[in-house]
């Protein structure tokens, strides 16, 4: 359960994580996960009712159809049909109402917590997978075991096997109520006595009253010019400092100003024999200083991916053109398996992770990757995405070399910068061109890197690199009236995107 917890806590971007069996502590972790995570976006369900309003329906099969059609609902319905045998266009249309219904639990957010320890079935599980995809972190409690799910369904999700499996009654989660102010604390109205004090007076205003009672000696009002007022000295924290004057004696204070010491091992050196050479100053120099303790990482092999920063160096064209072989080529194929489109992508995980464009997958059914110098296509799945800043996450049964991810956090790009662009335009097997960084643009809510290196259609999920070879965008797209206007999301947008996965 502790590891449970902690995939939770780490997992910035989205995890899908099934629990099966009990632990001894069963109920107390749970609560434990409702303390940690509680509060606005935070799910726990025990259940997921399904819609009884007629009108509500009738609502949600109207939006079926949309739904159907789009990157979500075909990837959920392909899924529901390798899985499950007999199916009909009923079946299917319950099941995206269904779900449907269900994405109202999720609100608008793209991110959260989601624990489910409710019935564990095909809807159920797919909608668990949706929010996933959505950025949610999830979590199935399965306490009785994963029942009858098939295998294409529990690859999607990390296992973790908490105990023997066992029928427990979970409680359901109660939101915190929110914690309101106390009301102001209105004063008691002040009454005023209602004897006059002489003919032609208006009414005598009191004494002011004080929460402890009355000052002592304190002056009545009227008095005022019999009040003497005597300042009495000043109270040090630690006492009064030894032979220090007393106030009102100003006059006679005499100021003695001791000499000024001098620093530690000069007290032979006069001040005015320093040379100039010995005086510190800053260069504003952009070379970094070096240190003579400074002892070099050893390398793991000549690879720019595994150089660290501090022995990096710049690569020539031959040797960025070598890293090709981290750039694969994407096939996009409908339903039927014919294709459709191309693309590209940037392996960025030996484990075989591959970082490209959502509008390069969100119109296909299936995809296929395809290495330099390797004669076999390797089916694609989908990991994750981000529709709004256009980047998905992909997963293939093969190691491959990664590229480094620019992540140097002392200097910035700047315009001028000389980028090398690695894709596959027009088909055209990694494609290698050079340019230089012209601008930086925010296109919506994306930071994007303006750039000259000519792209095309099928460049996109490219990656575009610095002269170490380092990935510091991701080739997007172009303005096509324009001549090499061309954008790709920057690095500062990538990194929390696939931070779990490097």
């Amino acid at each position: 359960m502790s590891r449970m917890i902690d995939r939770l806590a780490e997992s910035g971007s989205g995890c899908f994580v099934r629990c099966v069996g009990v632990s001894d502590s069963y109920l107390l972790d749970i609560e434990e996960l409702d303390r940690r995570f509680e509060g606005e976006g935070y799910l726990r369900l025990n259940k997921l009712d399904t819609p009884t309003n007629s009108d509500e329906l009738e609502r949600l099969r109207k939006e079926s159809e949309e739904f159907a059609e789009s990157f979500e609902g075909a990837r959920l319905l392909a899924l529901y049909r390798e899985s499950v045998s007999n199916l009909n266009p009923s079946i299917e249309t319950n099941l995206i109402t269904s779900l449907l219904y269900w994405s109202k639990l999720l609100g608008s957010r793209t991110g959260g917590v989601l624990i489910y320890c409710g019935k564990a079935g095909y809807k159920e599980y797919l909608f668990c997978y949706l929010a996933y995809m959505k950025g949610w972190r999830v979590l199935m409690l399965m306490p009785e075991g994963e029942g009858k799910l098939s295998s294409v369904l529990t690859e999607k999700s990390e296992l973790i096997t908490l105990g023997m499996p066992y029928a427990v009654q979970i409680p359901a989660y109660v939101p915190p109520r929110p914690v309101t102010p106390p009301p102001l604390r209105q004063p008691a109205p002040r009454t005023y006595p209602s004897t006059p004090q002489a003919d032609n007076t208006r009414y005598g205003t009191p004494p002011r009253e004080y929460r402890n009672g009355p000052r002592p000696n304190a002056p009545m009002r009227g008095d005022e010019g019999n009040i003497k007022v005597t300042i009495p000295p000043r109270e040090r924290r630690n006492g009064p400092r030894p032979n220090a004057p007393m106030r009102g004696d100003e006059d006679n204070i005499k100021v003695k100003i001791p000499p000024r010491p001098r620093s530690k091992g000069s007290s032979n050196v006069p001040r005015q024999t320093r040379r100039a050479e010995d005086i510190p100053f800053d260069t504003h120099s952009d070379i970094p200083t070096v240190e003579n303790n400074f002892t070099p990482i050893p390398k793991r092999d000549n690879s720019p991916a595994q150089q660290p920063y501090n022995s990096r160096r710049e690569l020539s064209s031959e040797e960025i053109a070598r890293l090709a072989e981290s750039v694969v080529m994407i096939t996009v194929c409908d339903k039927f398996g014919d294709m459709i489109g191309s693309g590209s992508g940037i392996v960025i995980n030996a484990d075989g992770y591959i970082l490209t464009n959502h509008h390069v997958i969100n119109k296909g059914s299936y995809f296929l990757a395809r290495f330099e110098n390797d004669r076999t296509a390797y089916p694609v799945q989908i990991v994750k995405y981000n529709n709004v800043h256009d980047m998905a996450l992909l997963k293939i049964q093969r190691r491959a070399k990664p590229l480094r991810l620019y992540r140097n956090k002392q200097t910035d790009l700047v315009r001028g910068q000389k980028v090398i662009a690695i894709g596959s335009p027009l088909g055209l097997f990694n494609t290698v061109s050079d340019g230089i960084i012209s601008g930086f643009r925010v296109i919506d809510v994306t930071d994007m890197i303006q750039f000259t290196a000519p792209i095309s259609p099928g460049s996109s999920g490219g990656a575009l690199l610095n002269t170490y070879g380092e990935i510091i965008g991701m080739c997007t797209g172009g303005a096509k009236e324009g001549q090499n206007i061309n954008l790709a999301v920057s690095c500062r947008m990538i990194e929390p995107f696939i931070m779990n996965f490097i």
